[in-house]
């Protein structure tokens, strides 16, 4: 939809169901936010069965189908320009798809009879649904995850909750070696490495309290978690260090969910006392910390959390699922859990008062999460289906002219007498044409958030230095190999180019891919799995 036509001046809160996508039995659901310029153009949708499926909300179609997990998705993330999607399930498992890659038909997965559409011959295999390829890593833990999310900025550290009230801050880090060869030439391999899990501990006290939930800020210095009493943490986002403990909630209730907004400057939290709490963030200097600031020339810095609203149906006393703000930061929803409705309830965030209840059918809400660009919201609900809540939109046609005029009722036109006279006028012909080219030009404009962290950029010419190879000798084959991909590589963030000693070999890091800001999932056309997402 073009922005252009929209009438700014319209109510911003998604009104009414304007369209529906059915599926099969859902648990969760996620839109694309980040800094990726078509953020909002996708909904991934975990299910009951484990499959997920990517959908294009555009054109309410599915782009992927990811099969990997035997037991219902639990949560969704995607990385920052939404080149990987993250998923975690009651399998224990959580995996990383890479979505620009080409799927190719897998192997068969064996279940239980269903009654669900997938295609599975005689022996209760499925047949062949296209996800390997996509599947890009794979870790493993002793129990239910409950949460997933990427760093922001970076899609190699991720944030994992277990459902035994347990945080992991998860590095899944490629590394290569680069060596030196007899006659100062370079080569390049692999080191296999194990993704490396830091743990986010309370404390060492017996009561110390458990972590149920856990998010990074938005410019991803820190972690914030929720704990079964009520409290709040902070942690450092690099070394998993707990810096601070808050007790402004004013409850002893545990944490169920907690998110942010998009600027990072608010937060709300859903507590088991069924009420929803608003914090102002804000960041404030810590003491002169120990031997490990020292080293790291770093200030210890934390948050300051300032609790300016608390959310609750006295009335009905309503629990809550989901919950978030819109893009603006203006309102805060969240969707009741309530198993004989589906309502979503919208409040403004400056006063807490309820603006508005969206109402849909008796079906239970499972997940709902608003469109980062746009007043939409999307919900599922246990059945499967998939509602699409927007508000309709009167287009401004005088932008396509900035003459037009738009009319409240029909009038007579007068045609001037010269009007459509014929005029051999080679300018005015030059300049239609090129208002013409102009008009037909797109031009996406540039998001308006930038990447929360930089990476270090690795220089070639330092790496040769180390290796000690001549300078005669770096317009070698190799050598010039080397600097052509040297941009795909950066050093470990323990390390720093201007500490390195003289050696034969070097470890260095793949850097980040996820980095296109015009990211698009590549289509496939061979396939049709739309009977794929009816229930028979």
């Amino acid at each position: 939809m073009n922005a252009q036509l929209l009438n700014p001046f319209t109510i911003d809160i998604p009104d009414s169901v304007a369209s529906t996508i059915e599926a099969a039995e859902c648990t969760t659901c996620v839109f694309n936010h980040g800094l990726n310029a078509l953020h909002g153009q996708y909904l991934a949708v975990g299910r009951s069965d484990g499959y997920i499926t990517v959908w294009d909300v555009e054109t309410k179609s599915v782009v992927r189908v990811l099969s990997g997990h035997v037991r219902a998705v639990t949560a969704l993330a995607w990385s920052s320009y939404n080149r990987y999607l993250a998923s975690c399930s009651a399998d224990w498992n959580v995996i990383v798809w890479d979505l620009a890659a080409k799927s190719h038909p897998g192997p068969a997965l064996r279940s239980a009879p269903s009654t669900s559409a997938v295609p599975r011959d005689s022996n209760g295999e499925s047949a062949g649904v296209p996800a390997t390829s996509e599947r890009k890593v794979t870790l493993r833990f002793d129990c239910p995850i409950a949460s997933v999310q990427f760093a922001p900025g970076n899609s190699k550290k991720l944030l994992v909750v277990l459902a035994s009230n347990q945080a992991w801050l998860v590095d899944i880090t490629e590394k290569v070696r680069v060596r030196r060869r007899a006659g100062a030439g370079i080569e390049l391999e692999d080191v296999a490495t194990s993704p490396v899990r830091v743990g986010l501990h309370t404390g060492v006290e017996a009561e110390s309290p458990a972590i149920t939930a856990a998010r990074f800020t938005p410019d991803g210095r820190f972690i914030v978690a929720g704990t079964s009493k009520g409290s709040l943490l902070v942690f450092d986002s690099q070394t998993g260090m707990p810096l601070d403990e808050k007790n402004v909630l004013a409850t002893t209730s545990g944490v169920k969910k907690l998110a942010f907004d998009a600027p990072g400057r608010l937060m709300v939290v859903n507590c088991n006392d069924r009420a929803l709490r608003v914090l102002a963030v804000s960041t404030t200097e810590l003491g002169a910390g120990g031997e490990d600031d020292r080293r790291t020339k770093r200030r210890r810095t934390s948050l300051e959390l300032t609790l300016q609203h608390k959310i609750q149906d006295m009335i009905q006393r309503t629990a809550w699922n989901d919950l978030g703000f819109s893009p603006d930061s203006d309102y805060i929803y969240a969707g009741a859990a309530h198993k004989a409705a589906h309502n979503v309830y919208v409040w403004d965030r400056t006063s807490g008062t309820l603006v508005k209840m969206l109402e849909g059918p008796k079906d239970w809400l499972v997940g709902v999460d608003w469109c980062p660009h746009r007043p939409m919201l999307a919900s599922v609900s246990n059945t499967g289906t998939i509602y699409l809540w927007f508000t309709p939109a009167e287009e401004i046609w005088s932008a396509y002219a900035p003459g037009f005029e738009e009319l409240e009722e029909n009038i007579e036109y007068e045609e001037r007498e010269d009007e459509f006279d014929f005029i051999d006028d080679q300018d005015s012909k030059d300049r239609q044409k090129q208002q013409e080219q102009e008009a037909a030009h797109v031009r996406i404009q540039p998001h308006t958030l930038t990447a929360p962290t930089t990476r270090e950029t690795l220089d070639p010419d330092h790496l040769f230095d180390r290796l000690n190879i001549p300078h005669q000798q770096r317009g070698q084959r190799d050598c010039l190999a080397f600097r052509a991909m040297a941009r795909y590589l950066q050093p470990i963030e323990a390390t720093s180019q201007d500490t390195w000693q003289d050696t034969d070999e070097v470890v260095l890091a793949r850097a980040d891919d996820d980095t296109a800001e015009l990211f698009v999932i590549p289509p496939r056309l061979e396939s049709d799995y739309s009977d794929f997402h009816h229930d028979v």
